[in-house]
């Protein structure tokens, strides 16, 4: 068990500033003691330009400091606003894209959102939700299979961050139904990425989610806020139970990675250094305490 962190989260550039490469942000991330990563594949720009090259070029420099890249997150910005073909089929580009992307780091997960579409919470129904998410993933599924990548589907936001509407996957029975379905048909090869923000926002006792989805956890999201937007805080400086998290993941046996999903790019970057000192103290402290 490692402590892995999501690079342009900690690294990436304050608005207005020039952007900051996945290169770079491996390399600030190596200096101050990070070697595990999360690859941000699911920004859209970052397909702008040669992105197959500056995937080899963040991998060499990850070698080079003795790093490896375990995780990613392909694109999530589903086209609702405007759902025309056109933005579907860039969508689908996107998509596929990140799944070659995953395939050449040679991530063990890749966090995906099952397909949420915010249907009205007053005439919500969980089965169509289930079969449209099934219908969309299929192709995803496909090529993944072909590249070698697993998914780790992740529970998403609650009615708090979402009301009047609500998000499929955010209730813990509905996530582990839809993962279950996914390894009936594609030989048990995906898992599932909890993301503790969503989690507390949809009011879930962590221990107990945990305890429910089992061995099916095979990644995480580790940040905090107030159960009503999804802030990607520091731990602790939110009103998620820490400890009861803990204690869930120890229930489990769960043996992956404590993974930050931090969001530090509104903070100007001379000011971080304390910041991320303060985040490797706590994954170390959570490491820590999981192993004991």
């Amino acid at each position: 068990m490692e402590l892995s962190i999501n690079l342009l989260g900690l690294y990436g550039a304050v608005v207005g500033q020039r952007p900051v490469t996945v290169t770079e942000a491996v390399q600030m991330a190596a200096d101050d003691g990070f070697l595990v990563y999360d690859f941000p594949l699911a920004n859209p720009t970052f397909y702008d330009g040669d992105w197959r090259s500056e995937i080899d070029r963040a991998m060499n420099c990850a070698a080079k400091n003795g790093g490896v890249f375990r995780y990613a997150h392909v694109p999530f910005q589903f086209p609702w606003g405007d759902p025309s073909p056109r933005n579907w089929t860039r969508f689908e580009r996107l998509m596929s894209f990140a799944i070659e992307g995953a395939a050449m780091l040679g991530v063990r997960w890749v966090a995906l959102h099952p397909y949420t579409t915010n249907e009205p919470a007053a005439s919500y129904d969980a089965a169509p939700c289930r079969d449209a998410a099934l219908e969309h993933l299929r192709p995803w599924l496909e090529q993944a299979d072909k590249r070698g990548v697993h998914f780790a589907v992740e529970n998403m936001q609650g009615d708090a961050a979402c009301h009047p509407r609500r998000r499929y996957c955010a209730k813990v029975d509905e996530l582990i139904e839809l993962v279950d379905t996914i390894n009936a048909d594609w030989g048990g090869s995906h898992g599932i990425c909890w993301d503790v923000g969503h989690a507390h926002i949809a009011a879930h006792q962590q221990s107990e989610a945990l305890k429910a989805i089992g061995g099916r956890l095979k990644m995480t999201h580790i940040h905090d806020n107030y159960a009503s937007a999804d802030l990607h805080l520091l731990p602790y400086t939110g009103s998620v139970d820490w400890a009861d998290l803990i204690a869930g993941l120890k229930a489990i046996g769960y043996d992956g990675d404590i993974n930050y999903e931090m969001n530090l790019r509104r903070i100007p970057s001379e000011l971080r250094p304390g910041l991320i000192a303060y985040l490797r103290a706590t994954g170390s402290s959570f490491i820590a305490a999981l192993q004991q």
